[in-house]
């Protein structure tokens, strides 16, 4: 039900966006793709359990968030700031990955 009514259409979905929007699914199945195989590659030069994964987490983070600057989507209002949810959530999955690699650096120096 959003957009503008597509004149002469009849039924519940007669609605188009009044501007062009890029095609987002398809820049995020790319980058997915490469984070792939760029984490494929990097496998073997990781030897910490943990590695890995917060990599994942950080590259998966970056890709969301800038692939979310060019989505359509809904604003929030949050500290003065007017992010999407997938915005937030790409923050904290940046975040979670930085705590991590973080946490595996410390805990192998002891």
């Amino acid at each position: 039900e959003e957009g503008v009514p597509i004149p002469g259409c009849v039924g519940p979905y007669c609605n188009q966006l009044p501007y062009g929007v890029y095609p987002t699914p398809l820049y995020e199945a790319i980058a997915c793709i490469l984070l792939a195989g760029v984490l494929w590659s990097l496998r073997k030069k990781f030897r910490k359990p943990g590695q890995l994964f917060s990599m994942y987490l950080i590259f998966n983070g970056l890709e969301r968030f800038l692939v979310e600057k060019i989505r359509v989507n809904v604003k929030m209002d949050l500290f003065g700031l007017h992010p999407t949810q997938a915005e937030v959530i790409s923050f904290f999955l940046v975040l979670a990955g930085v705590t991590l690699w973080w946490r595996q650096k410390n805990l192998t120096q002891r």
